[in-house]
C-alpha cells in the first residue's frame, strides 16, 4: 500500500522548485520563512502510514540533528501535549530565519514553545539518551503506547539509542519518510509523510508468545497473564496479547474457585476470539474456541451452585470440578496437591449426601435426626473398616469431617458409600496427612501411582451422584482447560 502524500498547491510547487535550485546552506532561511508552516499544516492531516486507526499520540520524543525540518513536521502531525527534544550543544544552537530552533519548531508545528522540553545529551553516551527517554515516558502521564519516539533527525548513534529505549518502554517508533535525491544527497522537499516503523515484535513476537504459551500450558496462569500484559504494552495492535492475558486471568480465577469472575472474564475472551481471532490471524484461536465454549457451560453451572443444595445432583458439578482439577495436577506431576484436592472433593461429597438425605449440617450436626435410623452394628463395622484397630466404639458427636462422615454415610446409605470404599479412603487420609502441606515434621510425598489410585476411587464414589458413567466423563471434559500452541 502506497503512502498518502501532500498535494502541493501551485504556489508551494513553485516555491519548492526555487528551493530545489538553491544550495543546501541557502535553503534553510527561505524554507523556514515561506514553505515550512503551510506544508506542515498539510502534513499534519496525512494518515500515519502503516498504523492502525486507533494509534494516536499524546506525547512525543524527537531526536534533533542538524536538520530541524523532520522534527517540526512530526511535531505538527502529533500535536503533542508534551515533547522531549533531545539534542547536542550544536543542534540545539541552530537558528534559521532569525529564530532559535525551539521557537522555530514550535511555530512551524503550530504548538506552544512551552510544550517542548529541550534536553542536552552527550552524543557519545547512549546511557544518557536511555535515561532521558525512560524518565520522559514514565512521567508523561499517559500510557507508553501514546508516547511516540521519532528518531528521524538525529545522529545515528543518538537515534538508535532513542529508538531502543522507546521500544523497550513500549512506545511506538515513527519516522518522517519521503523520496531521497541520491545525487544531491538530500531529501526531496515536499515528498515527506509520517510513517510508523514496523514493531520488531510483529516479526520476533513468536518468542514472546512461546513463553506465554509455556506458562499457560503448565498451569502458571498468573505468570502467563503477566507476560501477555507486558507484551500488549509493547505492541501497536495489542488485541491478541490482551486476549491471551484475559484468558489466563480467567483460568486463574477458575482455579481460585471464583466461578462468577472466571465466567465473566472468559466470556469476554470468547467474544474477543470470535470478533478478532480469525481476521487477526491468531494461529492458536481455533483450537481454543471449542474448548472455551464447553468451559463456559461448566462455569455457568458452577456459578449457580447454592450453599445448601436441595439435591445431590445440584451439588455434583462442584465435585466434578474437584476431580477434574485433581486430574490436572496429577498430569502436571504434582501428586501432593492432587491428593489434597481429592480429599477435599470426597469430604464435600460426604457432607453433601448427609445434608441432602438427612439434614445434617457439617459444622453443627443434629445427630438426633439419624439416631433412630442408624444400624449401630453396621456403623461399628464401618468404623473398623476405616480406622482399623484404632477404632473405639462411641457415641455420635462433634462436627462432621471426612473420617467420621464417611463412617456415618456408609452405615446410613451404603448405596452412596460402600464399606469397600472405606479402606482406600483411609489410605487417602493418611497420604494427605503425611504430605508436605499437612502434619508431621518430615514430609512424605505421595507416589503418583498412589495418588492416581485415590483419584480412581473418588471417581467411582462420585460417579452415581452425577448420573451415568459417561455423564461424569462428559462433565470432566467440560472442565478440561485448553492448551495453547
Amino acid at each position: 500500500m502506497k503512502p498518502e502524500l501532500v498535494e502541493l498547491p501551485t504556489d508551494l510547487q513553485d516555491l519548492r522548485a526555487r528551493l530545489s535550485q538553491l544550495p543546501r546552506e541557502e535553503q534553510g532561511d527561505l524554507y523556514a520563512r515561506a514553505f515550512a508552516r503551510p506544508f506542515a499544516e498539510r502534513f499534519a492531516r496525512l494518515p500515519l502510514h502503516g498504523a492502525p486507526a486507533d494509534l494516536r499520540p499524546r506525547a512525543l520524543v524527537s531526536v534533533l540533528g542538524l536538520s530541524w525540518q523532520p522534527v517540526a513536521l512530526m511535531a505538527a502531525w502529533c500535536n503533542p501535549t508534551r515533547m522531549l527534544l533531545l539534542g547536542t550543544d550544536d543542534s540545539l544552537a541552530i537558528r534559521a530565519a532569525g529564530e532559535g530552533v525551539v521557537a522555530l519548531i514550535a511555530r512551524v508545528a503550530g504548538i506552544s514553545p512551552d510544550v517542548i522540553e529541550p534536553a542536552r545529551v552527550d552524543e557519545a553516551d547512549e546511557r544518557d539518551v536511555y535515561a532521558r527517554v525512560r524518565d520522559f515516558v514514565a512521567q508523561a502521564g499517559t500510557p507508553a503506547r501514546s508516547v511516540f519516539v521519532d528518531p528521524t533527525g538525529g545522529k545515528k548513534s543518538m537515534s538508535a539509542s532513542a529508538a531502543l529505549a522507546g521500544f523497550l518502554a513500549g512506545a511506538p517508533l515513527v519516522y518522517v519518510d519521503g523520496e531521497y535525491d541520491a545525487a544531491r544527497r538530500r531529501p526531496v522537499i515536499g515528498t515527506e509523510y509520517p510513517r510508523l516503523l514496523t514493531n520488531p515484535l510483529e516479526v520476533l513476537g513468536d518468542l514472546e508468545l512461546r513463553d506465554i504459551f509455556s506458562a499457560f500450558n503448565r498451569g502458571d496462569f498468573l505468570e502467563a497473564a503477566r507476560l501477555a500484559e507486558r507484551l500488549a504494552g509493547r505492541l501497536y495492535t495489542p488485541r491478541e496479547a490482551e486476549c491471551l492475558a484475559r484468558l489466563a486471568r480467567g483460568y486463574a480465577r477458575w482455579e481460585d474457585f471464583d466461578f462468577p469472575g472466571a465466567h465473566e472474564t472468559l466470556a469476554t475472551a470468547r467474544d474477543d476470539l470470535a470478533r478478532f481471532g480469525g481476521r487477526g490471524g491468531w494461529s492458536w484461536a481455533a483450537a481454543v474456541q471449542g474448548t472455551l465454549e464447553h468451559n463456559l457451560a461448566a462455569l455457568a453451572t458452577l456459578a449457580d451452585i447454592q450453599e445448601t443444595p436441595a439435591r445431590v445432583q445440584d451439588g455434583a458439578p462442584l465435585l466434578v470440578w474437584y476431580l477434574a482439577r485433581a486430574r490436572r495436577l496429577l498430569d502436571a506431576g504434582k501428586p501432593s496437591l492432587a491428593v489434597l484436592l481429592i480429599y477435599a472433593g470426597i469430604e464435600r461429597y460426604v457432607d453433601l449426601c448427609l445434608w441432602v438425605d438427612y439434614g445434617l449440617d457439617d459444622k453443627s450436626p443434629d445427630y438426633a435426626r439419624v439416631s433412630s435410623r442408624l444400624d449401630r452394628e453396621r456403623y461399628d463395622r464401618a468404623g473398623r473398616a476405616f480406622f482399623g484397630k484404632k477404632y473405639r466404639v462411641g457415641e455420635l458427636g462433634g462436627p462432621l469431617q471426612l473420617a467420621n462422615g464417611a463412617q456415618l454415610l456408609s452405615a446410613l446409605a451404603p448405596e452412596r458409600l460402600s464399606l469397600d470404599d472405606l479402606g482406600p479412603l483411609q489410605g487417602l487420609c493418611r497420604a494427605r496427612n503425611e504430605c508436605e502441606y499437612e502434619h508431621g515434621f518430615l514430609p512424605k510425598v505421595p507416589a503418583v501411582a498412589d495418588a492416581k489410585r485415590y483419584w480412581d476411587t473418588a471417581v467411582k464414589i462420585v460417579a452415581p451422584a452425577v448420573g451415568r458413567e459417561e455423564d461424569l466423563g462428559r462433565r470432566m471434559a467440560e472442565c478440561r482447560f485448553p492448551l495453547l500452541s
